[in-house]
């Protein structure tokens, strides 16, 4: 089929461009929590995946649909070795499905590659939905048996070092509880110290590797990311739509970062910025502004130019109200609106450089009396997000 050749001329090409976009949709050149060394990771099967979803369209009967789920495999299991969430993992096979569209359109204007009837355009399409869809799949399985391996592995350490002080504890009960031992040495005060500093090693190893903060989540990208990242990733989701309404969004530079919910605020925050969107005129400016409290929360400040609020229609405020509350962010929705989220792990120093004053920028207090001024029901007195 000349539209397939024409289109697999073009793999290595997409694979590159695919391969540099994903290094800012997956977060990889974002330094890793766990201060893992060496140079920035890379998505090793960026060709392979890009045949593999190219090779919808080669209509043979020998293709085989096996290699295609091995390559989603392999993506999911290298995302998450590079500590990619699974919300992120699927977003990139998203991204390279929207690349071969935009391939498959110019291709499909040449004459030489020409789709003819409109009922193959369709066929076409369905096509790459239906390979898409089974390439995320693929990923998903990857990236959730990998990290059920991990799993499997961090509880085996786990319990080998759980057991080391646990029996040291066992040894000394059984020794001062041996009739055979003199009294004098059962009563031994050094025994009741080892007692005592192994259960209190076991204390602190529970503490820190079994609490709540250490359970590991498919959601959550295990990066130090920075907010603005975050926010510029969600203004290119959203390009065509400002486009369409003629609105510029305006990210204020900022160097606040760390270790927070980024699949969730991804979300959030594109559900505001394409309601604002909708309810903006032409020619306005959709700002976007950064602030990290004193209780490791970074907040979020969006507002339009002209000081109007970026969003009236109370439908709207409810819906995003109750998706802030899902991911364990606080909300207010004024101007400007404020959208709060924890820290996991303190956030590096702060340095916002800034166009102009925002309204309640150091504490939010212009803002807090809203009637739309959210705490997540998921969270505790501290106001850190509960477990989802």
């Amino acid at each position: 089929m000349a539209l397939y050749a024409a289109l697999s001329a073009q793999a290595a090409d997409l694979a590159m461009r695919w391969r540099i976009q994903s290094r800012k949709t997956l977060f990889l050149d974002a330094p890793r929590s766990d201060d893992r060394s060496g140079p920035a990771p890379d998505i090793n099967v960026a060709e392979d995946l890009t045949n593999a979803l190219l090779a919808a369209f080669a209509v043979r009967e020998d293709v085989s649909e096996a290699a295609a789920v091995a390559t989603g495999v392999q993506f999911g299991v290298e995302a998450f070795s590079h500590g990619v969430s699974l919300h992120h993992t699927v977003k990139a096979v998203n991204a390279l499905c929207a690349m071969v569209m935009e391939a498959l359109e110019r291709a499909a204007t040449d004459s030489e590659a020409s789709v003819g009837k409109a009922s193959d355009g369709v066929w076409l399409a369905q096509q790459l939905h239906e390979r898409a869809g089974l390439l995320s799949l693929a990923a998903i399985r990857g990236h959730t048996q990998a990290q059920g391996d991990a799993l499997r592995d961090r509880f085996r350490h786990l319990r080998h070092d759980l057991r080391n002080p646990l029996g040291t504890i066992k040894s000394v009960l059984a020794l001062m509880d041996d009739e055979s031992v003199p009294a004098e040495a059962r009563a031994n005060a050094n025994f009741r110290a080892m007692a005592k500093r192994n259960a209190r090693s076991l204390e602190e190893m529970i503490a820190d590797r079994l609490g709540d903060t250490a359970v590991p989540s498919a959601a959550t990208v295990d990066r130090d990311v920075a907010v603005q990242e975050v926010a510029e990733s969600v203004r290119r989701e959203l390009g065509s739509e400002a486009r369409r309404h003629g609105v510029t969004v305006v990210i204020e530079a900022t160097e606040v970062r760390g270790r927070f919910d980024v699949s969730g605020l991804e979300l959030l925050l594109q559900a505001v910025l394409e309601a604002a969107l909708q309810e903006s005129r032409a020619g306005e400016r959709l700002e976007l502004a950064f602030n990290e409290t004193g209780e490791e929360r970074v907040a979020i400040y969006v507002s339009h130019a002209s000081r109007r609020p970026p969003i009236a229609r109370r439908d709207v405020l409810d819906r995003l109200a109750s998706l802030a509350r899902k991911i364990g962010a606080s909300a207010s929705f004024a101007d400007p609106i404020v959208i709060s989220l924890p820290i996991h792990g303190r956030a590096r120093e702060a340095s916002i450089v800034t166009e102009r004053a925002i309204p309640g920028e150091a504490t939010g207090l212009s803002v807090a009396e809203t009637s739309h001024n959210l705490r997540s029901s998921r969270e505790d007195d501290h106001g850190q997000a509960s477990v989802l």
